[in-house]
C-alpha cells in the first residue's frame, strides 16, 4: 500500500538530520495522506521542505541557497503499466546580496503528467508532443514568483539603461519515469546533497521503501517496455517504432 510504504519511509527520514523537517512534515500529515488514500487513492501535499543543495555550481555566482520544497500529486490509475498521475513541483529558494541591493531568489523544475499526451477520441492533442511524463523547468510555482512586484526582468518593475538576463522557454520536455511521493523525495535528495542520499541508502528502512516504491511503479513498466503500445503510451508521439 503507497501511503504505507509512504509512512514508513518517513519514518526513515527520522534517522539522518538533514531531512529530519521532511520526516517531521510527512509523520505530522499523515492524517491527510491515509484519508486521501483510502477515499481515492490519491496522495498529494504541498510545501514538504527538503534538504537544501549543497552551494556548489549554482546562479548567479554569490547567491546563497536557503530553503527546498516539494509539493507532489500521485493517483493509481486502473491501466496496466501507469499511474494516472505522477507529478511533483521542485522549489529552491535563495538570497543575493551586495552592498547595494537584497534580491530574492527561487528556482523551480518539475516532473508533469501531461493528461494529453495520448488523447482520447475527441480530445485536441498539445501541439508539441508532450511524453506522457516529463521533466520540465518552470512551473505554477515560477509564474506566482515572476508576477510579484519588483521581479526583474518584467513589467512590475521601474528599470532603465541596458541589461542581459536569461531567458527560458517551455521546452525541452524530457520523457521521465513515472515518480510517486517515496521516489520523488529520494530523487530530489540525491540532486540536492549526494553525502545525504548516501547516508539514507545504506539504511536498511530507507533502502526497502524505495525498493517497493520501484518494484510497484517501475517494474511493470521495465517488463513491458518492449511492447511498441507501452513506448508510445509512455513517450507520446515522438516516438515512432
Amino acid at each position: 500500500m503507497a501511503v504505507d510504504n509512504l509512512i514508513a519511509f518517513a519514518y526513515a527520514l527520522l534517522k539522518e538530520p538533514a531531512t529530519r523537517r521532511t520526516a517531521e512534515h510527512l509523520i505530522g500529515i499523515q492524517g491527510k495522506l491515509r484519508h486521501d488514500w483510502e477515499k481515492g487513492g490519491k496522495l498529494a501535499a504541498k510545501e514538504v521542505p527538503l534538504p537544501t543543495p549543497r552551494n556548489q555550481g549554482l546562479h548567479p555566482v554569490g547567491c546563497e541557497p536557503l530553503d527546498a520544497f516539494l509539493d507532489f500529486d500521485f493517483m493509481l490509475g486502473s491501466g496496466e503499466h501507469f499511474p494516472q498521475l505522477a507529478e511533483f513541483q521542485f522549489r529552491l529558494t535563495g538570497v543575493m546580496a551586495t552592498d547595494r541591493a537584497y534580491i530574492e531568489l527561487e528556482d523551480h523544475w518539475r516532473i508533469d503528467t501531461d493528461l494529453y499526451a495520448n488523447p482520447s477520441e475527441g480530445e485536441r492533442p498539445a501541439r508539441e508532443p508532450h511524453p506522457l511524463f516529463h521533466f520540465q523547468r518552470g512551473g505554477h510555482a515560477q509564474s506566482d514568483f515572476s508576477s510579484e512586484m519588483n521581479f526583474i526582468p518584467s513589467s512590475n518593475a521601474e528599470v532603465s539603461g541596458e541589461f542581459r538576463a536569461l531567458m527560458q522557454f517551455p521546452g525541452p520536455r524530457v520523457p521521465s519515469f513515472p515518480f510517486d511521493p517515496v521516489l520523488a523525495i529520494d530523487f530530489c535528495i540525491s540532486q540536492a546533497d549526494g553525502n545525504v542520499w548516501q547516508r539514507l541508502r545504506d539504511e536498511p528502512e530507507y533502502f526497502s521503501a524505495v525498493e517497493a516504491a520501484q518494484i510497484l511503479l517501475w517494474l511493470p513498466l521495465f517488463e513491458a517496455i518492449s511492447r511498441p503500445e507501452i513506448r508510445r503510451q509512455w513517450l507520446g508521439p515522438n516516438i515512432v517504432v
